[in-house]
């Protein structure tokens, strides 16, 4: 296999290896980068609140869609919505929306405006338009990432994509923070890496083995595979059973969801170990 040599430590890497530390690096910049994102539709949420209180209740599947931005972006205040032509107004919503808001929604929107109890103050509606604008750049940047780690992961075509139910961003993520397998000469050891192992408390001669996760290790890596076992759960028999198995001895759905993420470890240390394809049924 072709080589590279990295300076610092004179240590010959593969090609394999550069794409694994992309991966790595992109996922985990995805992570911050949606967390970002989060804390600005809450701040978002919190100054729509202030000056539209209302829209949460003409918007019944949330703030956060296309046509809302859009609208808010050149109306952030009910008075702006109220002054609105009704066709231009119409017309955005609809366009933005995909044709799912009619000439009727948008006329009801404006009576909301009109009849708003929200506070008229043009600062939060410049903080308001500005928000948007940066959650629309985050979005822009998680496109790109995405795309980047897609790629990478089609050109290395990992046996992980045989696994029902993990996609390109989930295996990308779990490849990336495991890196060369053969550092984990067991699943056990790749269970605690990944912080899915048991917790155990000691105490004197006493010690208890309880079934919570430590949660030592890659949180990056936990999290895909938690997500990656939710998903695997509702795609493949075997899981679903295992997973039905834990709900009936009365787990909850977390705590049966963390004994398939253990499984799932499992069944991906022997995979990548020995590079064989997902096979069961």
């Amino acid at each position: 296999a072709k080589t590279l040599m990295i300076q610092d430590n004179l240590r010959f890497v593969s090609f394999f290896d550069l794409d694994m530390m992309d991966l790595k690096a992109l996922g985990r910049f995805r992570q911050k980068t949606i967390k970002q994102r989060t804390r600005l539709k809450i701040q978002l949420t919190t100054y729509v609140d202030q000056v539209f209180p209302e829209i949460q209740y003409f918007f019944k599947s949330g703030l956060h869609q296309h046509a809302v931005y859009a609208l808010l972006k050149e109306a952030p205040s009910p008075k702006e919505i109220a002054s609105m032509h009704m066709t231009h107004l119409a017309n955005l919503l609809k366009v933005n929306s995909h044709g799912h808001f009619t000439k009727e929604q948008a006329k009801e929107l404006r009576v909301l405006a009109q009849k708003s109890v929200g506070a008229n103050d043009s600062a939060i509606s410049i903080q308001i338009t500005q928000t948007i604008q940066q959650i629309e750049l985050l979005d822009s940047q998680l496109e790109k990432i995405e795309a980047e780690m897609t790629d990478i992961m089609k050109f290395n075509d990992s046996v992980i994509m045989t696994i029902p139910g993990i996609g390109y961003i989930n295996g990308g993520m779990i490849l990336g923070e495991i890196g060369d397998i053969h550092r984990f000469s067991n699943p056990n050891k790749l269970l605690a890496f990944a912080g899915l192992d048991p917790s155990v408390y000691q105490s004197g001669n006493f010690q208890a083995k309880t079934t919570r996760m430590s949660k030592r290790g890659s949180r990056v890596l936990r999290y895909a595979l938690v997500n990656a076992a939710w998903n695997v759960v509702r795609n493949n028999a075997t899981f679903k059973a295992y997973y039905d198995a834990k709900r009936a001895e009365g787990r909850s759905h977390y705590n049966a969801l963390g004994h398939c993420s253990g499984k799932l470890v499992r069944v991906i240390w022997k995979m990548l170990t020995d590079n064989v394809e997902f096979n069961l049924k």
